[in-house]
């Protein structure tokens, strides 16, 4: 069946960031994990009625759906609420608040959702500063009205309108720097929407033009990311709405000054701040961490009382749970209804609403106990792709794998396991109703998936390189559509993965100077050692002072340091081109493309989701193990190619010492005679190479026989090596005998020698080769 081979639903096992903002690609089954999600709805009702920020843990096993619950809550609150999705920190601590700055205004940039759940034909970040317009707008507009008044609306009136707009939020706002209100109301007009969100993301490459075209003096400083966070929840608090902020993929946050940085960030939002709901997304050996790390400071502001629970507060933790029964039979069903699937149907005259699958099929994948979805999915992949290519098999094939005993079903979870409560909603006022509806998971469930089902016929699996490049492909075209620009701490991060991805042997990483000695540094300083080499990646997208300030302290550097700017991110001025040049003259620069950037973008949210276990139940052949899919993704010529990666390798080459000594002058050579003779002679087959003429001409000299023009040469020696102490002086060719001698004796040195006229060479001490090699000083 070659029409429906490539109509398999069950290939997408999870929801990656691009699938989060397509609303078009969703597929759904609100009654899988309504439990948690109802737990997630009443967090933000709270929030919304009491404005006090709240903070959940949403914590799963790989596959249980914890992405899919972050989408979906998206969709469901519709325009109720500001959405910003912040996966995959960076290593470095002090990077967090211009991560997180970055990664909010960026998802405020993609389109809002209108009541219905279609997208808007404006962003969230609009939508939040037509809330903030409306106390200056005489009339109640919806703002779908109000986005299609505002266009009507001459470029005169919304500068007025803009400017009252501005007043008014000063006066609320004093301690809040103009110039951030200046921008936050400047992306309602189109001219400046696209370079004030720039601005408020916290990019430092904007232009002098660009910076007078807004009005700011300066891009935002590192000083000020923390405060304009804090403003978004108080500003979307004034448009009754809060702000969910989910934090995903948080597998490489590990060490205590990460978490103290996190608990500093949540201090923040809940002390100084409001509106927040903040969703932290935890596998559960990395929730452990996280649950042995915070401190009672920061548990006693965010969880619930439990005197059973370290330091007497129990974190608020939304658990996933599997799926059985009938919540198997809906997500197949729901898959197998996709429009392709009917279409193909219908052409070909097929009622059943499972086909290609039969029967069979569906009662052995729903059978057994309960299953993550992805494990599931995965399953029901394998099995659809054994029903399309079955006609491919020779016809003995399939008729002895159709006589093969089914394999049995899975084992239903153990009634007798000891079970662990699970919080799925919290309320922290007691008039609030109900504090925890507790229920009881099986451990078994929570530490370890169970295996998927096994199909009744052999499969032709996929091929674990093919599918890989397929999933960096998808990857790739995700990053190139993403409206924000990389940062150059995000840069950094891709740098660290592509080395520690494709360099085999352990890598030591440590952290450059820059930051210690420049606060306003906005970029990453990063040392890579490995094989005996190392190699410095300094990434830096700043523009005037602030790159001239790098550039100082960089500028010194012996040859092992790469300089990474983003494309998008100029570099003028005469100042600066002399200490890049000058920079350059030993070490590496290299200005990226977009088109690099986005593969490098796509190698670092994959490498997430291979953390996050999204892709151990591919059905590929050979598995897709961790260490197999790094193992394709380092062989992916698409990697392998980069402009990047070539200058990286060849920066930690070992540097090539000169050969031999620097050439010298003729000048130089006959003053210092010792350092390398003027002429080389020919080489004779056989005979030893001739004798360097040492500081000091030995005495013997006058031992050698007279040399008589026209007579045989002396015989050189053979293979016997001649005693030390005679000299033999230059050797000449055996071919042509040499002139007269013209050295004078050396046993009586000549008087206190003249300056010798201009032109004429000065006599050497020892003789000097024949005419045809000589030349004069």
């Amino acid at each position: 069946m070659p029409s429906y081979a490539d109509l398999n639903p069950f290939m997408s096992t999870s929801v990656g960031e691009n699938d989060l903002w397509n609303a078009a690609s969703f597929l759904d089954v609100p009654y899988i994990h309504s439990v948690p999600f109802g737990a997630l709805r009443i967090a933000v009702d709270q929030v919304r009625a009491q404005h006090r920020s709240q903070v959940r843990f949403v914590r799963g096993a790989g596959g249980s759906g914890k992405s899919h619950l972050f989408s979906r809550l998206r969709r469901e609150c519709a325009d109720s609420i500001f959405y910003a999705y912040a996966p995959n920190p960076p290593l470095q601590p002090e990077a967090l608040e211009n991560f997180i700055l970055t990664r909010f205004v960026g998802s405020l940039r993609h389109p809002a959702r209108s009541k219905e759940g279609r997208e808007a034909p404006y962003s969230q970040l609009r939508l939040l500063a037509y809330a903030l317009l409306k106390p200056v707008v005489e009339q109640d507009f919806t703002f779908p009205q109000l986005h299609e008044a505002w266009a009507g609306i001459s470029l005169e009136t919304r500068k007025e309108m803009i400017h009252q707009a501005v007043q008014l939020l000063e006066a609320e706002h004093p301690m809040v720097p103009r110039s951030v209100l200046r921008c936050l109301l400047n992306v309602l007009r189109d001219d400046k929407e696209h370079i004030a969100a720039q601005w408020l993301s916290g990019a430092a490459y904007l232009t002098e033009n660009e910076l007078k075209f807004l009005g700011v003096p300066e891009p935002l400083s590192r000083a000020e990311m923390g405060g304009v966070i804090q403003l978004f929840g108080k500003l979307a608090s004034q448009a009754g709405s809060p702000v969910v902020l989910v934090l995903d993929q948080l597998d490489l946050v590990v060490t205590q000054p990460q978490f103290d940085e996190m608990q500093r960030l949540l201090f923040a939002l809940i002390d100084q701040s409001e509106n927040w709901v903040v969703l932290i997304g935890l596998v559960v050996e990395r929730f452990a961490a996280w649950d042995a790390a915070l401190s009672q400071a920061l548990r006693g502001r965010v969880g619930v009382p439990d005197s059973n629970a370290p330091l007497g507060f129990r974190l608020p933790v939304i658990d996933m749970l599997p799926v059985a029964n009938e919540q198997k039979h809906l997500l197949l069903s729901c898959r197998l209804e996709t429009p392709a699937l009917i279409e193909q149907r219908r052409k070909d005259g097929i009622t059943s609403a499972i086909h290609p699958l039969l029967e069979e099929d569906v009662a052995r994948l729903t059978a057994g106990g309960a299953i993550f979805p992805r494990h599931l999915l995965a399953a029901a992949a394998e099995v659809y792709a054994m029903r399309t290519t079955t006609s491919a098999l020779p016809p003995e094939i399939v008729a002895a794998a159709a006589t093969q005993p089914a394999p049995p079903p899975l084992p239903s979870l153990p009634v007798s396991a000891p079970g662990m409560p699970v919080a799925v909603a919290v309320m922290e006022d007691a008039n609030d109703g109900p504090v925890v509806s507790a229920i009881p998971v099986p451990t078994a469930v929570q530490s370890m998936p169970l295996p998927p089902p096994a199909s009744v016929l052999a499969v032709s699996k996929t091929s674990l390189a093919e599918k890989v490049d397929a999933l960096l492909q998808q990857a790739v075209a995700a990053a190139k559509a993403d409206t924000a620009s990389p940062s150059p701490i995000d840069l950094g991060e891709r740098a660290r993965d592509l080395i520690e991805l494709m360099v085999a042997p352990p890598v030591t990483i440590s952290e450059g100077d820059i930051r210690k000695t420049y606060d306003n540094f906005d970029g990453s300083d990063r040392w890579f050692e490995w094989g005996g080499a190392r190699v410095r990646i300094v990434t830096s997208d700043a523009m005037r002072g602030s790159f001239i300030a790098v550039l100082e302290r960089i500028k010194e550097a012996g040859g092992d340091t790469l300089l990474l700017r983003n494309d998008i991110a100029p570099v003028s001025g005469q100042l600066t081109m002399e200490l890049l040049n000058a920079f350059k003259a030993k070490n590496t620069f290299h200005h990226i493309p977009a088109a690099e950037t986005a593969i490098l973008a796509a190698l670092g949210s994959m490498l997430a989701a291979q953390r996050e276990g999204s892709y151990d139940q591919l059905a590929t052949e050979p598995p897709a193990t961790k260490d197999n899919v790094l193992a394709a993704l380092r062989a992916h010529p698409l990697l392998r190619g980069l402009r990047l990666w070539e200058m990286i390798q060849k920066v930690h080459a070992p540097k090539q010492a000169p050969s031999g000594p620097p050439p010298s002058s003729v000048l130089s050579s006959i003053i210092r005679p010792s350092a390398v003779p003027m002429a080389k002679p020919p080489v004779i087959p056989g005979a030893m190479p001739p004798v360097v003429p040492g500081a000091k001409p030995p005495v013997v000299q006058s031992a050698m026989p007279p040399v008589v023009p026209g007579a045989k040469p002396p015989l050189m020696p053979g293979g016997k090596s001649p005693p030390p102490p005679p000299y033999t002086g230059a050797t000449k060719p055996l071919a042509r005998p040499p002139s007269a001698p013209v050295s004078k004796p050396i046993a009586k040195p000549p008087a206190p020698p003249t300056k010798p006229p201009t032109g004429v060479a000065r006599p050497p001490m020892a003789k000097l080769p024949p005419p045809s090699h000589g030349t004069a000083a």
